[in-house]
Order: structure tokens, then sequence, then C-alpha cells
């Protein structure tokens, strides 16, 4: 595994399928806790190149967001929400091709607090949105546990309305960073 920069034990990622939350729901824990917003480096990579990935692209996505949350590390010492990470490139890459892109080099795993976003919520379709069926969406989550398990990442579920999933990430935010948020 690849080694951590010592700025992610001070890192919150959202992690699971599409259209959970997870960009709403980073941007606003960054703007609750005064934080360093990363959004998904991947949506901008596919609004460019398109959806249909392959594992360099999927790499390259991976390579992309890790870059951006250090780049957020090294200039700022507050608390980084990141909108995902190489984890659930990973993810997608088991989704898109039926395995990890990551076959010579596995994913960086931080010691950031992971917030797992459930599928309880309706599917929002957008231009890029790829796995709107019921089946895919659990296919897609239950991917997502068991990668966060897989690395012995600790991690938070979070489910329920939209209100339920912020009162859960912001105590959870809480507790884990008391020190960085009080």
């Amino acid at each position: 595994m690849r080694t951590t920069a010592p700025f992610q034990a001070r890192t919150v990622v959202l992690h699971g399928p599409e259209s959970t939350g997870k960009s709403v729901l980073s941007k606003t824990l960054a703007d609750r806790f005064g934080g360093v917003w990363v959004p998904e480096y991947g949506r901008t990579y596919c609004e460019i190149h398109g959806t249909d990935c392959d594992a360099q692209d999927l790499l390259n996505i991976a390579a992309g967001q890790d870059a951006a949350i250090d780049a957020a590390g090294r200039q700022s010492d507050q608390l980084i929400i990141s909108d995902t990470d190489a984890l659930l490139t990973e993810v997608w890459s088991k989704m898109m091709l039926g395995e990890s892109c990551f076959s010579t080099t596995p994913p960086r795993v931080s010691g950031a607090l992971y917030l797992l976003t459930d599928i309880d919520t309706p599917f929002v379709q957008d231009d890029l949105r790829i796995y709107c069926q019921d089946d895919s969406r659990r296919r897609f989550f239950e991917l997502s546990e068991q990668t966060l398990k897989a690395y012995g990442v600790a991690f938070q579920r979070l489910s329920g309305d939209w209100d339920q999933r912020e009162t859960t990430a912001v105590a959870s935010v809480a507790a884990r960073f008391e020190a960085l948020v009080s």
C-alpha cells in the first residue's frame, strides 16, 4: 500500500454510489466546519473525456483525486472534506471493468474518516450518471462497503433522509475531529 501524508489524519472522505448525496454533503460539511472542500475530480474528467472509461482512465481519475486532496492538505491546516478518493475509484473499476484497475499499485489508503452513503434516497439522473437501476445501485453500495472493509478502513454509514444523513455526518466528524472543529 502507498503511504499516506500526515494531513490525511484530518480528512473526511465521502464514499458510496452515485446520487447518494456525496457532493452536496461534502460541501455542506466543509462549510459547516470551516474546512477545505475537495470536489470530485472524476466528474470533471468524465465531462471532458466521457464516461466510457478504461483502466487507464480510472487510474488517471484516482491520481487526479489524490493530487487534489494532497494540494488541499499542503495549502491549509484545516479539516479536509473530499467528495471521493481512490478507494471509490476502485469500486468504479469493479463496476465498470469487473476488476480493480489497481493491478500493480493498490490505491492509497488514508487515515481519513469515511462516510458511506446508503442508497435509500431517490436517484436523481444527470448526464454523467450510469448506475440508476435498483440492482446496480445495490451492487455498487455492496462493493463500496466491501472495499472499505477489505482495506480495514473505519467508516460511518449514512442512511435515511437528507437531514438524517447530515446529522449523522456532523456528529461523526465532530466526534472524530473534536480538536479541529471545537
